[in-house]
């Protein structure tokens, strides 16, 4: 009760004040919208699963959703799609003809008891694969002296690998000649870099995602994948309006030292994504929602347009390819604004960092022994022994243009 002597009551409006500012202050969820009104996408009362290639787009005008691939030989699903979307019987057997050298590579790699070979042989192997994959996707009808387009340099006096970088040349160079690198891009559909545009080694290393966390303790640093939880194509039946909405776990996000708006920063999604309220608990544990800022409209189904919500995000998202459920999972790379000039796609960041170490195990073999001594050591072991497979499931995804993860052994 107030009295005299006391200081004036506070108004109402005072009152609220305080306590929209508390609020604002300690509540993360304050400042949120509510999430549009949507539904999970679903086709014949199942719901889509996310994937870079939810439907089969060559099936129009009605693309039926698409299935997981098991394929315990991706070399046969490769030239399966050579022969399904080359039209010249030449660039077919060219295209089949790198196939199986790239195989031949990547057994030996397997197979070589000499570790500082292993990452020579995975890049040519990886090599060949990228040109068929060119072939394929019908960026060239030949390729008979394509060059690598990339090479690993030292600046003069730095220390090797600390200081060691990549460079890479647009495709054609300036005397016509095609280069492998930034054809791989094209055939990607990926943004692709300026003429001898250089990436740091040790910036290149974080964005593999295998191992990550054996780099992260190697230099005490946090860990920059954050792992989704789902990722779910939504739709609006009334609006006729489909996007995409992704989950994460709010204590991974603290975990990592995170905060909302570093997320959306780090991850690059500022500009195409907003957080958003959400209630739904996991085991006890909260989830964060991401919501695409801008709907994509349709006109028959909302599944027709999931292949355009996919390819606006597959250069934000890492995945890795597993033989069990949920066979595949997709990461955000979490990576501060400085080092954002040096990322890559992932297959790209794997074929790059592979080139390096071939390189040098090429011309330095002594070098790759003293990186596999120092501190990034476990990791660039982790990196030849482990990173082979997931590449090669991810570039058969890529020809067959659908999900593709080997069966799991029963």
């Amino acid at each position: 009760m107030w009295r005299w002597g006391m200081r004036s009551p506070p108004s109402k409006a005072c009152t609220r004040q305080c306590e929209l500012f508390a609020t604002t202050r300690h509540s993360p969820m304050a400042r949120l919208l509510d999430m549009r009104k949507g539904i999970e996408l679903r086709v014949n009362h199942r719901p889509v699963p996310f994937s870079f290639w939810p439907v089969d787009a060559s099936k129009a005008p009605r693309p039926p959703v698409q299935s997981f691939l098991f394929a315990n030989d991706p070399w046969a699903v490769m030239k399966r799609s050579v022969t399904e979307q080359i039209q010249a019987s030449n660039a077919q057997e060219e295209a089949r003809s790198y196939i199986d050298q790239a195989s031949d590579f990547y057994q030996s790699a397997l197979q070589s008891q000499i570790h500082a070979a292993k990452p020579l042989q995975l890049y040519y192997s990886y090599l060949n694969i990228v040109k068929a994959f060119v072939l394929c996707r019908g960026r060239q009808v030949t390729l008979p002296t394509m060059r690598h387009g990339i090479r690993e340099t030292l600046p003069q006096g730095g220390t090797e690998f600390a200081a060691g970088y990549v460079e890479s040349w647009t495709s054609p160079d300036s005397h016509g000649r095609l280069q492998a690198f930034d054809e791989f891009l094209q055939a990607l559909e990926c943004p692709r870099y300026p003429d001898r545009h250089c990436i740091r080694v040790t910036e290149l290393i974080p964005q593999i995602l295998p191992g990550h966390r054996l780099w992260a303790a190697a230099i005490d640093e946090k860990e920059r994948f954050l792992s989704l939880q789902r990722v779910q194509f939504t739709q609006n039946t009334n609006t006729k309006k489909v996007w995409l909405r992704m989950y994460i776990f709010r204590d991974d996000l603290r975990r990592l030292g995170q905060t909302q708006q570093n997320l959306l920063e780090h991850s690059r999604l500022k500009e195409a994504f907003r957080i958003v309220k959400c209630s739904e608990k996991i085991q006890g544990r909260e989830l964060m929602c991401l919501e695409q800022l801008i709907t994509t409209s349709y006109n028959r189904h909302g599944v027709d347009s999931a292949m355009t919500l996919a390819a606006e995000v597959r250069n934000r998202l890492w995945s890795t390819v597993a033989s069990v459920p949920p066979y595949r999972r997709y990461y955000l790379y979490l990576c501060p604004s400085v080092e954002q000039n040096s990322i890559l796609p992932q297959l790209a960041s794997i074929y790059f960092l592979t080139f390096y170490l071939g390189s040098v195990t090429r011309y330095r073999p002594t070098v790759f022994r003293s990186i596999l001594d120092g501190p990034y050591g476990p990791r660039i072991a982790e990196f030849v022994s482990s990173q082979a497979a997931q590449f090669i499931y991810l570039m058969t995804s890529e020809f067959a243009k659908r999900d593709v993860t080997q069966p799991s052994i029963v």
